[in-house]
């Protein structure tokens, strides 16, 4: 039977169509395929030579990665930039978001090369994308700054990102901004840190705020033209609620609650009263505090990504001790800290046992730079404290008559003895001690010296940390800090019998330095640098 005129011209059409598609699609593949040979060989060679002299290609993270994928490229293809490549050049536009700095990662050297179709040229775009991904990752999980070469006092350390690992994920996923949304700190407070530094940006975009000029000291039921200038100054901060009587010269109640929470949330007396330290607080730029925040952002970078179910957290800036469980605060009471020049540096350990009226064996360089001189002035002093001397350690250690001794004589280069306080009402370490591992001998203790928790800096102790409250602390160290625990401990402190007591459960505890951080009421607090520290660490901020 005859075919179809019709159906033989189309099925030669189709046929011919077929064999066009299937010739482009070769010569089209073939191009690929070239393009791509041609890369993987540009960039094995600049890979190898680094003619832009990144640092972070001389990374055996970056160079094995690539070794290992034959050289392919990871962020375009023979039609220019793949998807991922957009969402790590958006998440390095936005890199100030987590207090960082975006011109830190190639943006501008990025833009140029875009900008050209040269193959070269796509390569080292290509090159420059894995530069700036090593680097943002590093930052802004680790930080920009390694601390133990700061000379800062800190000693928490954060285990490094595994980078090459971070490269093979990127490398197997078309979407990367979740991938790269769980670099930064994920604890609550640095997210509410995070918050805030989005919201004082805001507040230095619209002007800030002005300064208070010298005047008297505003306070209730006074009128005073720089009543109004108050009011606007603290309902910018957010102190201020009620914006109704903004204009009204007039120091009202709700003024009054205003300066008392923002007095709370700069560690001031809260008197509702504008005095000579909260007028300079209010004075403080809105810039000044958007650094202090970015500050403290690069502080929780460099600290553990698990803090523990249950932990203890020491604020030296902020004089406070809260112990968490869940990340939720279910204790805190104040603290003493070391003095500016024995100042307590930030460190982490494991907290297993107390000690119930403990000894105190003196260090020698508090022997020698405050009990010395009062001995000498005094021949009573180690007495009157029930202070024993000693010669010799352990079992020929053997007890000295103070009165034996030549004290004008010792001094740094000799000094022969130790002294060891014994347990009760003087001990300097009060009724409770609380042991942890550390090399600094560093411990959390009582005091005699209550008195000294009613100032407001508490810069007092030779470097270990004095508790307020060190049974109520004990009682939620055993158990839930119920009464009846406390009255249990009280009852063994009271035999008056030196006594260790393990931790059911050790705990960690974290000496940590923040001068800017969010409380659990959303509140934004900010303290002064009372060690120096942000002052050093802003000064390599502001110089790279």
């Amino acid at each position: 039977m005859a075919l179809n005129a019709h159906f033989v011209t189309d099925f030669w059409a189709i046929t011919k169509l077929l064999f066009l598609l299937c010739l482009f699609v070769s010569t089209g593949s073939q191009a690929a395929t070239s393009w791509s040979a041609q890369f993987s060989s540009t960039l094995e060679n600049l890979l190898q030579t680094n003619p832009e002299h990144l640092p972070e290609l001389n990374k055996s993270a970056v160079v094995g990665f690539y070794a290992g994928n034959k050289y392919k490229p990871l962020w375009l293809d023979a039609d220019g930039l793949l998807n991922r490549a957009d969402d790590l050049l958006n998440i390095l536009v936005h890199a100030d978001d987590e207090g960082l700095k975006p011109s830190d990662y190639y943006l501008e050297d990025i833009k140029k090369y875009r900008a050209s179709t040269d193959r070269e040229a796509a390569v080292h775009l290509e090159l420059l994308l894995s530069a700036a991904l090593y680097r943002y990752s590093s930052n802004v999980y680790s930080g920009r700054f390694n601390p133990h070469d700061l000379g800062i006092n800190w000693h928490i350390s954060n285990k490094p990102l595994d980078v090459a690992n971070l490269f093979y994920d990127v490398s197997g996923k078309t979407s990367i901004t979740a991938l790269l949304d769980k670099l930064p700190p994920r604890h609550f407070v640095y997210r509410l840190l995070k918050k805030q530094l989005h919201r004082y940006r805001d507040i230095e975009q619209q002007g800030g705020w002005l300064p208070l000029a010298e005047g008297p000291v505003l306070q209730a039921g006074i009128q005073n033209r720089q009543v109004v200038q108050l009011k606007q100054r603290l309902a910018i901060s957010g102190d201020l609620t009620n914006k109704k009587s903004l204009s009204l010269p007039v120091f009202d109640n709700e003024l009054v609650e205003a300066v008392k929470h923002f007095q709370l949330r700069q560690g001031l007396a809260a008197d509702g009263k504008v005095g000579p330290q909260t007028r300079h607080s209010l004075n403080i730029p809105v810039r000044s505090r958007i650094k202090q925040i970015q500050i403290n952002m690069e502080r929780w970078r460099w600290m553990p990504r698990n803090l523990g179910k249950k932990y203890l957290m020491v604020n030296l800036a902020g004089f406070k001790l809260y112990l968490l469980e869940n990340n939720s605060v279910v204790m805190s009471m104040p603290v003493i800290i070391g003095k500016a020049y024995r100042s307590t540096p930030s460190f982490s350990g494991l907290l297993t046992y107390m000690e119930y009226n403990p000894y105190w064996t003196v260090p020698r360089s508090i022997a020698l730079k405050d009990i010395l001189p009062r001995q000498i002035r005094d021949p009573h002093y180690l007495a009157s404290k029930s202070i024993h001397v000693f010669s010799g350690w352990g079992e020929k250690a053997r007890q000295i008559d103070p009165q034996t001794v030549n004290w004008r004589q010792l001094n740094k280069n000799y000094f022969p003895y130790w002294l060891r306080q014994d347990p009760g009402d003087k001990n300097a370490l009060g009724r409770v001690k609380f042991l942890f591992s550390n090399p600094y001998a560093i411990y959390l203790h009582g005091t005699p010296e209550k008195y000294l928790f009613n100032r407001r800096v508490r810069t007092f102790s030779s470097g270990c940390i004095r508790v307020k409250d060190p049974v109520q602390l004990a009682a939620y160290l055993l158990n839930d800090g119920s009464q009846q625990i406390q009255e249990k401990i009280l009852q063994d402190i009271f035999l008056a019998t030196n006594q260790s007591v393990k931790l059911p459960v050790a705990i960690p505890i974290y000496l940590v330095y923040w001068t800017a951080w969010v409380d659990q009421g959303g509140s934004l607090n900010f303290r002064h640098d009372v060690y120096g520290r942000d002052a050093r660490l802003q000064k390599l901020f502001d110089s790279k």
